[in-house]
């Protein structure tokens, strides 16, 4: 049986809580790279380097890249600030994607209202959600919320997060830290790449290993 494998530092505990991380199980999860929730939040560029360069690695490792487009359907009420009107150039994309990419649209802020994201997440084999993103003090932190209390295990990345508000931002990620990781849990994502490449390795290593036929007496 495999050792287990968990995320350095992350808190309030260590993740994932079983130590069953496995590249080919865990989804990714980019919400709000949207042009106009792009244009909109501190230090996009960064933020955008770090996801692209671990988006490559997941979906080169068999793991699945959901990108998370939130739009507002101009329902009649109380309107959303800043929530691209879908259809609109700011409600696009800003990033490249890949043909085997998923990319979900919500009605909201949060990734799970008006959506498939619970369903495409139980039906794909996924275990293990590590969620980043951008306008990320309300697209990340509703849509974390939302799958813990679904029952996913949930990672937020630190430096993979893009708030429009720097110090909210710094607040909701504090938030995930407190009562003991009824929101998941938050890391970086180079510690995410080292325990990945630790798991994959560990993969690689049981797979070569002789079996009980092919042990030389």
């Amino acid at each position: 049986m495999p050792n287990p494998v968990h995320v350095a530092d992350t808190v309030p505990y260590p993740w994932p809580y079983n130590g069953e991380l496995a590249v080919g199980q865990l989804a990714l999860l980019i919400c709000g790279a949207q042009r106009r929730l792009f244009e909109l939040s501190m230090s996009s560029p960064e933020v955008s380097v770090r996801l692209v360069g671990l988006a490559d690695f997941v979906r080169g490792n068999g793991g699945r890249v959901i990108w998370i487009r939130h739009g507002d359907a101009g329902r009649p009420g109380r309107p959303l600030q800043l929530l691209p009107a879908i259809g609109s150039d700011g409600w696009m994309l800003a990033c490249a994607t890949d043909p085997s990419d998923l990319v979900i649209d919500s009605a909201g802020w949060d990734g799970c209202f008006g959506s498939t994201l619970d369903h495409r997440l139980r039906t794909g084999g996924t275990r293990t959600v590590v969620l980043g993103g951008f306008a990320s003090e309300v697209t990340v932190d509703s849509t974390v919320r939302t799958l813990n209390d679904q029952g996913h295990e949930c990672l937020v990345l630190s430096d993979g997060c893009a708030p429009i508000d720097l110090h909210l931002g710094a607040r909701a990620q504090h938030s995930l830290t407190m009562s003991g990781g009824i929101f998941g849990a938050l890391g970086t994502t180079s510690a995410l790449f080292e325990a990945l490449q630790r798991s994959l390795s560990q993969t690689s290593t049981t797979n070569s290993s002789p079996t009980r036929e092919e042990i030389p007496a």
